[in-house]
């Protein structure tokens, strides 16, 4: 995906009116044809690969304790409490009001970020289906598997909800964010990461904790699963298993591949083998 992306992107991000649906709409053009997911052999693994589930975690689990940090303008957010203290307690002498927000605002900030990473589940998705950093991270050291997912399959709902995740060197600004409590701004923070991670060129699915009524946090991507690959070592050590996807997905018509290294350099490439 190339970077004019990003200014359109932005400027619908932050446009309080627009809901993120409709963002989601607007970056129909800009969304790439298929994305992936890696994963190790887990408890769940069957489930990742037969049955479609994706996860949807906490913020406060994710793996980068960056995630979600934001920038807050305490200046700005004592004002904005300091009034609204005022209009509940006009008869209180203003200068004791003022120090007493001032004193307990930490708190209060803390509290309101904390809510902000409670009240979201995420899923994370990316680009790049042979990034050797990212086989090390997040499929088990190369023991693992990425899935396909191809996102024309998957009901419009699903595929207007998986956004760009922006890289920046600055934190992003959430004090408006906390100060009005815009449902349409309120998942921004979960979009925008360190310049650190650019590599991983991640797209993430972001819903509200109350959306989900079975508590087991799983989206059902199971219609758009079109390929999986198995990392370098996976053989070694799952051979049972990657017999079974094997069959299943020779039934399905689903591809599987089987991730090895360039001969001449230090690149991934994938092969099919089924």
């Amino acid at each position: 995906m190339s970077n004019k992306w990003e200014k359109v992107y932005r400027k619908y991000l932050y446009d309080a009116d627009l809901s993120y649906s409709e963002l989601g709409k607007v970056m129909e053009q800009f969304r790439p044809k298929k994305l992936y997911r890696y994963m190790r052999f887990d408890d769940y693994w069957e489930k990742n690969i037969f049955d479609g589930q994706v996860y949807l975690s906490e913020a406060a689990n994710l793996n980068d304790p960056f995630d979600c940090l934001v920038y807050i303008n305490h200046k700005a957010y004592i004002e904005h409490m300091f009034q609204s203290v005022c209009k509940i307690f006009p008869q209180i002498d203003r200068g004791v009001l003022r120090e007493t927000v001032k004193s307990s605002i930490n708190e209060e900030i803390d509290k309101q970020l904390y809510n902000m990473k409670k009240k979201f589940r995420v899923a994370c998705f990316t680009e790049n289906n042979t990034s050797p950093l990212m086989w090390a991270h997040y499929s088990d050291s190369h023991m693992g598997f990425c899935l396909e997912y191809d996102l024309e399959k998957l009901p419009k709902g699903y595929r207007y909800g998986i956004l760009p995740v922006i890289y920046t060197d600055k934190r992003y600004d959430a004090t408006n964010d906390i100060v009005t409590r815009n449902e349409n701004l309120l998942m921004n923070p979960y979009y925008f990461k360190s310049s650190h991670w650019k590599y991983e060129k991640e797209w993430r699915m972001v819903i509200p904790e109350n959306v989900v009524t079975d508590k087991e946090y799983f989206a059902d991507f199971h219609e758009g699963i079109s390929g999986i690959y198995l990392g370098l070592k996976s053989l070694e050590y799952h051979k049972e298993k990657i017999d079974k996807i094997k069959e299943k997905y020779f039934q399905k018509g689903i591809p599987v591949h089987k991730i090895s290294i360039e001969p001449s350099s230090y690149y991934l490439k994938a092969i099919q083998i089924n």
